[in-house]
This record gives structure tokens, C-alpha cells and sequence, in this order.
């Protein structure tokens, strides 16, 4: 039972703005006469172009079979939309770059009936950028006046020259330039009537100067214009409606982005917007863009004409994901290079170089510390490298544990004249030093903490026992009788 209650809420709702709306034929879907290339796709009564211009080019429905005025498909097939409810749209001209005397078109009607003295009015119609156009632009809005606004386009019909110079009431919060050619676009906002006003008309009442424009698109069949379907216009007393307040839905985001939270609804000053602590971040605006660091939720408080109204939006921050990126190895000075990126340091502790002579069982032969930021070079060389054929790859550790790894890397290394060898390595019980007029011995742990020092008469090669050493890398460090130090990495296994 609780469903069918809210899907009656729901259809009460709808069926009552649609009722109280001051928009006659607010959706294109009465009087139509089926648009054709023969009479040029005329708008449905009681809508027309405040011109003196032929009332054609400027409607689209699913019932013609022309390319040119069809839906979804129209404009000669270069431009797609399918309407935002019904079967058919008006299109206007809002902008014209091939014009020098602001070339526009604009949709007109007759309200229903007047609009009061002081009454408080919502307002919203939805557009969509036609795929053809090579510009979008700003400043798409409506006008409501107490007369018709007609215009003198005789000078050159085919661009519907006439500039409507005006204020008008309705335009989205910032005036956005409007670029969306898949999604119906909302323009909406609430203002106060002087009274009187009885027509409404749509378009771009600034000139070409006052209008922001951004090149979206080029090449065949495109044109040095900016176009839009219009679909869906509503004028609504608000003493017959519930403005609710829109914090906006709810997102998720990665961490360090940066996320539109509310509405645009234009008009509307008595707006608080809270924090998860109660605190106020910002008053009078009906949206805004928000960064937070973690998971949290915004709230707003309104009043619009008497109505109060608040709304929750919950914001999920994610981690992103660590990428180590660009990994090489570079042979150098009989030493081996690893170089590497990082992107997205957010939570890294450390990161290993690790080192394997079969591919299979890794070391780590030495560590760094994470730099956590955004983006990371990094450059370490293994001094004492294996003489032969070696793995390497990099191991990033987060402070939760988790590990990251870089794909596997191999390098052939030739160390000519090698005076210090290590064998067995790994090694278990027993490992072999070899160097010409061996002095001192040392076994230390990698950062450095000796554990078995060893002085000899000058030898040329000695045995270490290790079978006390827990499993590790450790340095060994050979002294020779003139005090040459050389030192090389082992495993003990």
C-alpha cells in the first residue's frame, strides 16, 4: 500500500504544475501540422516568431518524413535529438557568427492569462544543443512583458536578423554557456511579477558582444551558428506548486576532485548551505562546487516566497587508485638504474626495489621513502648488481599494508674484472668470499648494524658461517690490505 500512495503523490504532483501552467501548448504536441520541406516546419499555434519573418524552420516532430524537420533525425540527418516528452520540439537560432547584425531567432506566445502584481512565478523550458552547430553559447533565457515584442527581420530572413534588447527574468544560475547536444538542458528560476505581463518569449536577448560563446565543433555539415532545441516550457504560479530546495543528487567522487552540489535555479537569495558539522559555508546561491577530502554531506535551507525547505546531498570520496608507471632499467657505471612514476600518491609508506636472480623469488634490496604526491619521479641504482641475467620490479607499500607491484623488468649485466665474489647467493649455512688480500670481513643488516666481523692474515679466500643469521639481505663488506673497501648484497635463506 505504501507504494501506491507515492506513486499517487507523484502523479499529483505532475498533473498539477501541469494544470496551473500559464504555457499553452508548453510542449509543441497541439495544433501541430505535420512539418514538410513544402511548408517549411511551422510552429503549432498559438506559438510563432516574433518577426516579420515566415513562421517556419523552427519545428521538428516525429510525424514528418522529411530529413529535414524530423525527430529524432533532422536538419538533413546532421543533427539528432529525441523530444523531451511527445513527439515534437521547437528549434531557435541564438547566435549567427556568418551575421553582422546579431542574427536571432526567437519563440513567442500569449500566456494563458495575466500574471498578478507582486506574485511569485516558477519558471523552467529545456534545451538541447543541436549536433550541427559549431558554437554554444550563453544567455538563452525567457522574457515575459505586457506586450508582444515583434521585431523587423525583412533585412535578411535567412539569418532572422532582429536583436530583442531586454532583461530577462529567466536565465540558469552563472549563465553557463550550454554545450550539451545528448541531454536536455533545465533553465529555470523564480521572480516576482510586476503585474500585467502577458507573453512570454524565448532566445538570446544579448548581442553578439554581451554573449559568451565556445567553438564545440567543425568540419562537413557543420555551421557558424548556435542552435537549440527548445522543449517543455512552464510558467507556474508558486501559490499552486511546493518549490522544494535541491542540494543536488548524490555522488561519488575521487579523492581531490572537486564536485557541483544544488540546483540552478535562478532568483532565489534566501539559501543557506550547511556542513556535517552545522556550520554555514554559504549563503544566498543556489549551487556551488565543493572538494571535500572525505566522505561527508551538505545540506540547504530555503525560502522562497513563504516556502521553507531543506535537502540533504551525501558526497562518497574513493580513494584513487596508486599507478606506477614508466618503469626502466638503465645499466650504468656496472650499476643498474630503476626508474620509475608514480600517480596518486595518497597513502604510500614506502617503496621497494626488489631484485630476484630467477624471476621467481624476489629480495627487496633497498627502500625509499613515499613522497605522496599527485605525480613522482623516482631513481634508484643497485651499486652491487648481480653479475649475470637479473629481475627487478618495484613494490610500493600502502600504510594499510597493501602492496603494489610494477610488472617485471630483466637486465643482463657483464661486470668485467670482477675482484669481489660472493657464492653461494642466496646462500644457507656457509658463503665464500673471494678477493684478492682479504684484511676484514663484515656481515651487516642493510642499514647498516654489523653482526659477524671477521680480521684475516691476508687471504685470498675465506668462509663465513651464517647458519645463525635469521633469513634477510644483509651487506658484506670486505677490507683489503690497503684498506679498499668493497661491498655486495646477499640472501640468506
Amino acid at each position: 500500500m505504501k507504494y501506491w500512495v507515492t506513486i499517487l503523490l507523484v502523479l499529483q504532483g505532475y498533473i498539477g504544475n501541469t494544470q496551473y501552467n500559464l504555457v499553452p501548448n508548453y510542449s509543441f504536441e497541439d495544433s501541430v501540422v505535420c512539418p514538410s520541406d513544402i511548408n517549411g516546419g511551422p510552429l503549432p499555434a498559438p506559438w510563432y516568431l516574433p518577426q516579420n519573418v515566415p513562421n517556419k524552420l523552427c519545428y521538428f516532430h516525429s510525424c514528418s518524413t522529411s530529413s529535414n524537420y524530423s525527430v529524432p533525425n533532422n536538419v538533413g540527418n546532421t543533427s539528432f535529438q529525441y523530444a523531451k516528452t511527445g513527439q515534437g520540439y521547437a528549434g531557435v537560432d541564438v547566435y549567427n557568427s556568418l551575421s553582422f547584425f546579431d542574427g536571432r531567432y526567437y519563440l513567442q506566445t500569449k500566456l494563458k492569462s495575466l500574471l498578478q502584481i507582486g506574485g511569485c512565478y516558477y519558471a523552467e523550458f529545456w534545451v538541447s544543443l543541436l549536433n550541427y552547430s559549431r558554437i554554444a553559447t550563453n544567455n538563452i533565457a525567457m522574457l515575459v512583458t505586457d506586450t508582444a515584442i515583434l521585431v523587423d527581420a525583412s533585412y535578411d530572413a535567412q539569418f532572422g536578423i532582429g536583436l530583442i534588447p531586454a532583461n530577462p527574468q529567466i536565465f540558469n544560475y552563472g549563465n553557463p554557456v550550454i554545450t550539451d547536444t545528448l541531454n536536455w538542458v533545465k533553465i529555470s528560476g523564480v521572480f516576482t511579477a510586476q503585474g500585467g505581463e502577458e507573453y512570454l518569449t524565448i532566445g538570446n536577448f544579448k548581442d553578439d558582444t554581451n554573449t559568451d560563446t565556445l567553438r564545440v565543433n567543425s568540419g562537413v555539415n557543420t555551421y557558424e551558428k548556435a542552435a537549440y532545441y527548445i522543449d517543455d516550457i512552464y510558467l507556474i504560479p508558486l501559490d499552486s506548486m511546493f518549490l522544494h530546495a535541491d542540494a543536488g543528487t548524490d555522488k561519488t567522487i575521487t579523492q581531490g576532485d572537486s564536485v557541483y552540489i544544488g540546483s540552478y535555479i535562478n532568483g532565489i537569495n534566501n539559501i543557506t548551505w550547511y556542513n556535517s558539522t552545522g556550520s554555514i559555508i554559504a549563503t544566498g546561491i543556489p549551487g556551488m562546487y565543493v572538494q571535500p577530502a572525505a566522505s561527508t554531506f551538505y545540506v540547504i535551507e530555503q525560502t522562497v516566497c513563504g516556502q521553507y525547505s531543506k535537502d540533504t546531498v551525501y558526497i562518497t570520496v574513493g580513494v584513487v587508485p596508486l599507478v606506477i608507471k614508466n618503469y626502466e632499467l638503465i645499466i650504468k657505471n656496472e650499476g643498474v638504474v630503476n626508474k620509475w612514476i608514480t600517480l596518486n600518491e595518497i597513502n604510500v609508506s614506502h617503496l621497494n626495489v626488489q631484485r630476484s636472480s630467477n624471476g621467481v623469488e624476489f629480495n627487496t634490496i633497498q627502500q625509499t621513502a613515499a613522497k605522496n604526491n599527485t605525480y613522482n619521479e623516482y631513481s634508484i641504482t643497485d651499486e652491487q648488481p648481480l653479475n649475470g641475467t637479473s629481475y627487478y620490479r618495484i613494490e610500493a607499500v600502502d600504510k594499510d599494508g597493501k602492496r603494489t607491484y610494477t610488472k617485471t623488468e630483466k637486465v643482463q649485466s657483464k661486470i668485467e674484472n670482477e675482484k669481489l665474489k660472493i657464492y653461494p647467493n642466496p646462500a644457507k649455512d656457509i658463503v665464500n668470499v673471494s678477493f684478492p688480500k682479504i684484511k676484514q670481513v663484515t656481515v651487516a643488516v642493510i642499514i647498516g648494524r654489523k653482526l659477524i666481523t671477521n680480521n684475516y692474515n691476508i687471504l685470498n679466500n675465506v668462509q663465513l658461517g651464517i647458519s645463525s643469521l635469521p633469513k634477510g639481505i644483509y651487506s658484506i663488506i670486505v677490507v683489503d690490505i690497503g684498506n679498499n673497501i668493497q661491498s655486495k648484497i646477499i640472501t640468506v635463506e
